[in-house]
């Protein structure tokens, strides 16, 4: 069974929540969902011209301040797609984790560089967990349904990242024991 091209749906989406340029799109999707979507700006950028060409998306603005800016919106036609894709079940999740991987066809040999790279993952999950705390923070108070939704997609984030760091510091022990017991041979 052929894959639903996500991406279409994940513009659709943002830019219902408000009209945005590619670049804006990209900017904000590292800033605020990268830690569970993220696209690079020529993907985004070919997604939004074919939206446009099948009507789903259009022109709302149009600048120039040193350079063109085009923001798009969401059109009927494409709130409408956007409606009917999110009614569907989401299609399973494909993981993929290079540090997994790598771990897993690893040898004795290449601890010292795994250890490297768990290191800078426990770094990484730390910086990323000040930045969704930045991005709780800056969510806009209340109890609307639309906030609520935004603050458990952040719950994930931050549940996720602190599973990802406990399980770093865990591999992390493992391995400098496995380093230990190797030195004692």
């Amino acid at each position: 069974m052929k894959r639903i091209n996500t991406t279409h749906f994940a513009i659709l989406g943002l830019l219902r929540i408000k009209p945005m340029s590619a670049y804006e799109l990209v900017k904000f999707s590292k800033e605020s969902i990268g830690l569970f979507w993220n696209e690079s700006y020529g993907h985004i950028h070919k997604s939004i011209k074919q939206l446009e060409l099948e009507g789903s998306v259009s022109v709302v603005e149009e600048a120039e301040t040193g350079r063109r800016k085009i923001v798009y919106g969401v059109t009927q036609q494409g709130c409408d797609q956007l409606d009917s894709w999110l009614a569907l079940p989401p299609e399973e999740s494909v993981m993929r984790n290079e540090l997994l991987m790598k771990l897993f066809v690893s040898e004795e040999r290449h601890i010292p560089q795994l250890v490297t790279f768990l290191e800078e993952e426990l770094e990484a999950s730390e910086r990323l967990t000040e930045m969704l705390a930045g991005i709780k923070a800056s969510v806009p108070s209340g109890e609307s349904k639309q906030v609520q939704l935004w603050l458990l997609t952040l719950d994930y984030g931050e549940r996720y990242l602190r599973m990802t760091s406990e399980w770093c510091q865990h591999a992390l022990e493992s391995l400098n024991h496995l380093n230990r017991g190797h030195e004692n041979d």
